[in-house]
């Protein structure tokens, strides 16, 4: 049996702070390659104690993502399938409380910051507080045909999703809005609660092990994701309702396809069997609310 070829790396100091097509890439792969990447926290390895405070600015952006990777092959109207194999994780990582942001703001009027070692897979939060770690990829996308998305915002091309399901045994599907598709990631979690109450999960570097493949003619509207047998749409907007309307409708529209039925039962299937979620609310209004539809085939 032919050995497979060693993965490549991608060091994280090869990061942006937008998705563009303007970047150059930094690793032209062919579909099917696995590459490691290596992420930065997001903000960029600033916050080290907690005398370091988020009332300081970000260094060049906030949830810096590493690449882009250029995809051999891809063009408009295909889509990829990014498989998330392993997320390595630092040895701390950070949260904190932003003065007079986050779903609560009134009731937080100063800044904090807390460091938090990752021990044997498990969060130390404190001396009694401990759980095992949930680590997810808070930032993924593609470039957009024009111009420039900061990489702190969700959107059809990706972006920030802050969905937990972006995880090791995932297949995230994203489409190709460029050649090559332009794939970058970042803003690893080790843990983050939905809702990511404070703007601010569990912050951290990262090693991320994806394997790229591509999927030729499939047309994408928005990013969607496999997670073993789990189907996962996602939206996004500024508008609470809105946001989670756009789940559901890419939920109804994937039941239509995948299982060839009307929209009423897909609409029916939807409301008896999916779970439509939030997957950020930190400040409704001022910053689009991410969220979800979950459906267990």
């Amino acid at each position: 049996m032919q050995a497979q070829p060693a993965p490549r790396r991608i060091p994280r100091d090869q990061k942006q702070y937008a998705f563009s097509a303007a970047y150059p890439p930094v690793l032209t792969i062919q579909p099917g390659a696995t590459v490691i990447v290596e992420t930065d926290d997001a903000r960029s390895g600033t916050i080290r104690t907690p005398a370091d405070l988020l009332d300081r600015p970000h260094p060049q952006g906030p949830n810096p993502v590493t690449g882009p990777i250029y995809v051999s092959g891809a063009e408009p109207g295909d889509s990829l399938a990014v498989t998330v194999h392993e997320i390595a994780l630092a040895p701390q990582g950070f949260t904190a409380v932003k003065a007079r942001i986050g779903l609560l703001a009134e009731r937080a009027p100063e800044y904090a910051t807390k460091i938090i070692p990752i021990r044997n897979s498990e969060v130390c939060f404190s001396d009694k507080i401990r759980f095992a770690v949930s680590p997810m990829v808070g930032t993924i996308g593609v470039a957009p045909e024009s111009g420039e998305i900061a990489c702190l915002y969700p959107g059809t091309h990706g972006g920030n999703m802050d969905n937990k399901y972006v995880r090791p045994g995932c297949v995230l599907h994203l489409p190709v809005r460029v050649p090559g598709a332009l794939l970058s990631l970042g803003d690893v979690h080790a843990a983050m609660g939905d809702g990511e109450v404070t703007m601010i999960g569990l912050e951290i570097a990262a090693e991320v092990t994806i394997t790229v493949n591509l999927a030729k003619g499939e047309t994408l509207a928005r990013p969607w994701i496999e997670f073993g047998e789990l189907w996962i749409t996602t939206g996004e907007d500024m508008d609470t309702n809105r946001a989670l309307r756009i789940a559901c409708d890419e939920m109804v529209s994937l039941l239509m396809r995948r299982l060839g039925i009307s929209f009423e039962e897909a609409y029916m299937l939807a409301s008896v069997r999916a779970d439509l979620a939030i997957c950020q609310s930190c400040d409704p209004g001022r910053f689009p609310v991410t969220t979800r539809m979950v459906y267990a085939r």
